[in-house]
């Protein structure tokens, strides 16, 4: 350390240079800062070859979360293959792990991919482990034994873990976190009882198979008395081929021959296909678990589950404390099970499927298939499965009668605690479904659904009862189960512009949008320029931060001014409180609505049949575009699109107004335009909005935990 500049250990930035990088002019503290926002190994990688300084402070942050990739081939980066002149990477990082000071520094360990096992067939016949693998599991426990700080270790290879390292990992004093994968083949290995790792609070198991590699796991959950998360996932081939091969008595007797009851807080279950006993009640403490995660083929046939599914209880035996449920299977006996208690806080209907390529209502990135992509977990192994049978018997009025149960026991049940709620893209919500629910979920932060909305005013209509949402879903429907009334048809302009700067391309690209597929097929650049003006209320859409539409998704920023064109004689209509709106004589011409037009009026209708007596507080939040639909009963229907004047009213002043920072300015031009929003100077309102991807969508949870994965 003596040849570190003086400078860096300053208050401040200072003006005088060194002689080495502009970087070591930066106090030591931000340095350290900017260095702990790093996650790329190539870029910690770089900075330790850079200079001293940086190698001492980089060199942490480099080897506390390691991962390993095996590979099963050699792969090649610009014709040159990877390792060329050494080994492997995976080799080489279990190196370096051993042979150098470094261990001390790992936290996280990682190994993941394909192990080749070279003349396994001929090992099985013996019954022999091949040396391969068996040198692998010593290079393992050798690295696990110079990490003494070890805090979590992740086993996904496709070979099976020997009981070497199960030993060294049972020495480590501060692993909490285990995750172990079995693989899917059948050829001979050990049986091994796991042994107890004393510290354990997470724990995940993947492709379990009693008939490939039954290893036995009920030391581990007796022993290990902090476990506070369990995540269990079986090989699909059980609930495919309809073996009911699993005991869960085999995992849990030991805590239930002591009645222990494992004191869980979070459980996730996947693929499970096994029968119920009473037993299974005493392996878990009820009273403190909070989250459940139940995730099955969707896609298989109900009625293979029948004589398996129908052991499981409907009507809860004990009092429940559940706050999360997230699930991808529907039924009646669940959505019965969510009616017998009450205090959700989150609720996930998983609509990901397996593929993601094939999710049109998915953010994540399409799975490139060049040779330096790491390989996809293969949470089913590595068998391939194609059945016949995987489409559902369930007929359309079925799939409604199952959809109007749980959202029943939803809106009784459980509305007035939510926060999160993602409901299934196969349930396109009308415009009363998503009135009452919203009406009755104040809490809400998140929220994602299937509907089709006229226009982005609607979207004004819901949000003022949502004083708490900061993201918003809205899924393209997937299904043909729909509550839509009959002879509604979907609006011809989703979202259209307000601006006469507007471009033709914009302009005819959102007039032949449809349908909400339509709309996210629309370019990039058109979308956040029409997003930009709509969303500019500050007085409806201030808390809102990221909103999604199909598969892409906007972060919304701050609100910014732009020079406004002349008006062309439009009335400024500024915003009111319904009270001090006046009724217009003009108003009280009927005429002949358009569907659009009609469909608007009903949400409205909706809006306010749910809305209680007395409650005035969320009337200083309406927008202009709800005053004719919420005073409907007092006064004649409005001759024009909600919100909207005739060009006789433009004369007739309101009774008494209330002027605010926002003014919107309507378009006679157009039934569907939505508000320009202007300041007082007359220059027009904008919201920053940019799109963004899965790095940022998957830290909200209503993206994040729409995945098939526990």
């Amino acid at each position: 350390m003596a040849t570190v500049n003086q400078n860096m250990f300053e208050a401040s930035v200072t003006t005088d240079r060194p002689q080495g990088a502009p970087l070591l002019v930066l106090p030591l503290n931000l340095i350290a800062l900017i260095i702990s926002s790093l996650d790329d190994p190539g870029d910690l990688a770089r900075l330790c070859r850079t200079c001293r300084v940086l190698n001492y402070m980089t060199l942490p942050q480099l080897y506390r979360n390691i991962t390993l990739t095996s590979y099963d081939k050699i792969r090649y980066r610009d014709d040159q293959p990877e390792g060329m002149g050494s080994a492997s990477p995976f080799s080489m990082g279990l190196n370096a792990v051993i042979t150098r000071p470094y261990g001390n520094l790992v936290r996280s360990l990682t190994l993941r991919g394909n192990w080749r096992e070279s003349e396994l067939e001929e090992h099985a016949r013996v019954g022999r482990v091949p040396d391969s693998s068996m040198m692998l599991n010593i290079a393992v426990r050798a690295a696990v034994d110079k990490m003494l700080d070890l805090e979590s270790f992740s086993w996904e290879l496709n070979t099976k873990m020997m009981e070497t390292v199960y030993l060294g990992l049972a020495q480590l004093p501060k692993l909490t976190s285990l995750t172990l994968r079995f693989p899917s083949s059948r050829h001979p290995r050990p049986t091994i009882v796991i042994p107890a790792i004393p510290h354990l609070r997470y724990l995940k198991i993947t492709d379990i198979d009693p008939l490939c590699y039954p290893d036995d796991i009920s030391t581990l959950l007796f022993r290990c008395r902090k476990l506070r998360e369990l995540k269990m996932h079986w090989s699909p081939r059980m609930r495919i081929e309809q073996e009911p091969s699993v005991m869960l008595h085999d995992y849990f007797r030991k805590c239930i021959a002591a009645k222990r009851p494992l004191s869980i807080r979070k459980i996730g279950l996947q693929n499970l296909y096994a029968l119920h006993t009473e037993e299974f009640n005493l392996a878990f403490a009820q009273h403190p678990m909070e989250e459940v995660t139940i995730l099955n083929d969707i896609g298989s046939d109900v009625s293979m589950n029948t004589f398996v599914d129908s052991t499981w209880p409907t009507i809860p035996q004990n009092e429940i404390h559940i706050k999360c449920i997230r699930q991808d299977a529907l039924s009646r006996r669940h959505a019965d099970f969510i009616g017998h208690f009450t205090g959700l806080e989150k609720m996930y209907f998983v609509n990901a499927s397996s593929n993601p390529n094939h999710d049109i209502n998915s953010p994540r990135q399409l799975v490139s298939a060049t040779a330096l992509t790491p390989p996809q977990s293969d949470t089913n192994g590595s068998m391939t499965y194609n059945s016949a049978a995987n489409t559902p018997v369930n007929s359309p009025s079925l799939q409604a009668t199952i959809r109007d149960c749980y959202l029943n026991n939803i809106i009784s049940n459980h509305a007035s605690t939510l926060r999160h709620l993602l409901l299934p893209a196969r349930w396109p919500l009308s415009a009363n479904t998503v009135a009452r629910l919203v009406h009755a979920s104040p809490q809400l932060e998140q929220l994602g659904f299937a509907t089709e909305f006229s226009t982005m005013d609607t979207l004004g209509l819901l949000l003022p009862f949502l004083r708490q949402l900061t993201a918003l879903r809205i899924l393209v429907p997937t299904g043909s189960t729909s509550d839509q009334p009959r002879g509604s048809q979907p609006s011809s302009k989703l979202l259209t512009g307000q601006s006469s700067k507007l471009s033709s391309r914009s302009a005819n690209a959102l007039a032949s949008a449809r349908t909400l597929q339509d709309l996210v097929e629309t370019d990039d650049e058109i979308l956040i320029e029409k997003l930009s003006g709509t969303l500019a209320d500050q007085q409806i859409f201030h808390r809102l931060k990221v909103l999604g539409l199909g598969r892409k998704a906007f972060l919304l920023g701050g609100h910014y001014t732009i020079p406004s064109d002349p008006p062309n004689n439009h009335h400024a209509e500024p915003q009111t409180p319904i009270a001090s709106r006046a009724p217009s004589a003009e108003g009280s011409k009927s005429r002949e609505r358009s569907p659009q037009q009609q469909q608007h009026l009903n949400y409205a209708i909706a809006l306010e049949k749910d809305l209680p007596n007395g409650n005035q507080h969320h009337h200083a939040t309406y927008s202009p575009s709800m005053i004719p639909a919420l005073n409907h009963r007092n006064q004649p229907p409005p001759n024009t699109v909600l919100g909207k004047r005739t060009r006789d009213e433009e004369d007739t002043p309101p009774a008494r107004t209330v002027e605010t920072v926002q003014t919107p300015i309507e378009d006679d031009d157009d039934h569907c335009l939505p508000k320009v929003f202007r300041d007082q100077r007359g220059r027009e309102w904008r919201r920053k909005v940019r799109r963004v991807g899965w790095e940022v969508l998957q830290h909200w949870e209503i993206w994040g935990l729409d995945k098939q994965e526990l």
